[in-house]
């Protein structure tokens, strides 16, 4: 992390950011939806070719159970082909209050903490990791910034219920998931767990890095959930600081 390769990627990721934006400058939602919406699809599909072509000895036919779409950056896969589909606009406008801090705190924390295969795992799989990380940042500003949405107190209400939706739904996928080759119980009662698959979608198992100040499981599980919890609670309010302010203000008037 933050090697020679990995601060050149930033920068070719911010021109390219830069220049991805501009480039849509003139989208409306509808139109940045359907775009989202083909390069998740163009992004998912290189990440099964490559898994299963590049690695068939060890794949053939399939694709890892870590590498399902159930993270926080490759779910909004999942999301951007329901607003696609759907119309009820009430459950759009939840499904986009989520959208707008996980894509862009989970897309900017992807680029900064990138896993090791899509720093030394080819071109093919740089190439599809990174452009899709910067796509989503790229979506979640246009939300930020888009006039055909104002954001309400509401919307950060809805942000909060989903995420603690998405982290119980996280827990049983990963339970569902979690493969053990076998385990040996020694003389005096301990266990050795061998794992063949063990998923952490959204963080829920383990922190997204060992050695974290905050994020660690020093103090167990439960300590360390509450701390996940805290974290994710004051990343969205920094997305949703303005709406904030404004309610904070709308009630200091009705008091006066």
């Amino acid at each position: 992390m933050f090697g020679t390769k990995h601060i050149i990627i930033l920068c070719i990721c911010l021109l390219v950011g830069i220049l991805f934006y501009i480039a849509t400058g003139k989208f409306t939602l509808k139109m940045w939806m359907k775009l989202f919406l083909g390069i998740g699809i163009a992004s998912e599909v290189t990440k099964i070719c490559y898994y299963i072509i590049r690695n068939e000895a060890v794949y053939g036919g399939y694709l890892p159970k870590t590498d399902l779409p159930f993270h926080l950056c490759s779910i909004q896969i999942i999301f951007i082909i329901i607003l696609n589909v759907i119309q009820n606009e009430k459950f759009k406008r939840i499904i986009l209050s989520f959208m707008l801090p996980s894509c862009l705190i989970g897309g900017l924390a992807a680029l900064l903490i990138p896993t090791d295969s899509a720093i030394n795992g080819g071109i093919i799989i740089t190439i599809q990791y990174f452009a899709y990380h910067v796509m989503i940042i790229s979506f979640a500003i246009y939300l930020y910034r888009c006039k055909e949405i104002t954001w309400t107190i509401k919307d950060f209400g809805s942000a909060l219920a989903f995420l603690a939706v998405m982290g119980f739904i996280a827990i049983y996928i990963n339970s569902m998931a979690y493969d053990v080759s076998h385990y040996t119980v020694l003389p005096d009662g301990t266990k050795i767990v061998e794992m063949a698959s063990r998923p952490n979608f959204m963080y829920v198992v383990d922190p997204p890095q060992k050695g974290l100040p905050f994020l660690n499981e020093d103090h167990g599980w439960a300590v360390y959930m509450i701390h996940y919890s805290m974290t994710a609670i004051f990343a969205i309010a920094l997305c949703y600081i303005k709406p904030i302010i404004n309610a904070i203000k709308g009630k200091v008037k009705k008091v006066n």
